[in-house]
């Protein structure tokens, strides 16, 4: 592992410090007994890339198209396109996200929950709905 830098090392040149982290490579910090890792905003997105998600579906009689994430099967939806399906789903996905990261810790530390948090990350790197859109695989 990478030399641990200390945190008032950081602190002393944190602009340094955020330029490393964006250009060059991760960076873990150590401060009393706590270590953590930054990584840069695309650096995580690589990383979390493996995470995919994917869309169960099935035709109404009617023709309508119903739903769910196979990976969060909470969050279902329907449109009367598929495409309709996938951004309903988005954006319901998209609300669960900001929801489990302002109660981080209450939902990551449920049994239930706990396997959503590597996605609700990823989600969260998007910069819209469109792209959070993209990541929902049929």
């Amino acid at each position: 592992m990478e030399p641990v830098l200390n945190a008032s090392e950081v602190r002393a040149n944190f602009g340094g410090f955020i330029d490393n982290v964006v250009r060059q490579k991760p960076q873990v910090v150590k401060r009393n007994r706590d270590v953590i890792v930054a990584l840069s905003k695309d650096t995580l997105k690589e990383a979390l890339s493996i995470y995919e998600l994917t869309i169960e579906f099935e035709q109404d009689e009617d023709g309508r198209y119903a739903g769910s994430i196979e990976q969060i099967p909470d969050i279902i939806a329907d449109g009367e396109t598929l495409e309709e399906l996938r951004m309903e789903l988005a954006y319901h996905l998209f609300e669960y996200a900001k929801d489990y990261y302002a109660d981080f810790s209450r939902y990551f530390n449920s049994p239930n929950r706990h396997s959503h948090a590597y996605y609700i990350l990823r989600v969260l790197l998007e910069d819209n709905l469109e792209s959070v859109s993209d990541m929902l695989h049929a």
